[in-house]
């Protein structure tokens, strides 16, 4: 699901995708990074915390969005040698297994109608070894069975549905925190 013109217009506030990318920099510290390794944000939008990141970390960075003006405005901004976006959908990722040392996605599944399919293609270009950072809101159990429901176009994760999903995976959870109902994991492969 793309967002609407309001999300869009609340979401690339300056004060918004300054949040977002220091939020992003933040999980970063949580993890020794190594030199090199390529980090793949998921729905970046415009570009903020993956062009943030390209500038501070010594890491190739890619950026995608399902939305081609939101990818059109990120490859607008200021260019770094190791930063590249393309328009590419989280639940058909086209890229090789075991690609990225570094997932990032940050309050993005909840657009997203299938985000357990975005969830693991997350993890098929996740490395052995390699972190998935996964940002977004968490609803209960109940509501996000009822939501599907109710509104089939949306994703509402739910934090037992994606321990779940994680531990199928292999992944360990190594980082946990919330502020209401949006929680931060770090998972290893």
């Amino acid at each position: 699901m793309k967002m609407t013109g309001i999300e869009k217009h609340f979401v690339n506030s300056p004060k918004h995708m300054l949040q977002v990318a220091n939020r992003a920099q933040q999980l970063l510290n949580e993890i020794e990074i190594q030199t090199g390794w390529n980090y793949l944000d998921i729905g970046c939008g415009v570009g903020a915390a993956a062009r943030e990141i390209a500038q501070r970390r010594d890491l190739d960075v890619t950026g995608v969005d399902a939305d081609p003006k939101q990818i059109e405005e990120a490859r607008s901004g200021e260019a770094f040698p190791r930063l590249r976006f393309q328009v590419m959908d989280a639940t058909k990722l086209q890229f090789g297994d075991a690609e990225f040392d570094i997932v990032a996605t940050r309050m993005v599944m909840h657009h997203i109608s299938n985000w357990e399919r975005a969830f693991a293609e997350m993890v098929r270009v996740l490395r052995p070894g390699g972190f998935l950072l996964y940002t977004d809101f968490m609803f209960p159990q109940w509501l996000s069975a009822v939501g599907r429901r109710i509104i089939p176009f949306v994703g509402l994760p739910s934090k037992k549905r994606l321990e779940y999903l994680s531990s199928t995976a292999g992944l360990t959870e190594i980082h946990q925190s919330n502020a209401g109902r949006q929680y931060d994991f770090i998972f290893k492969k």
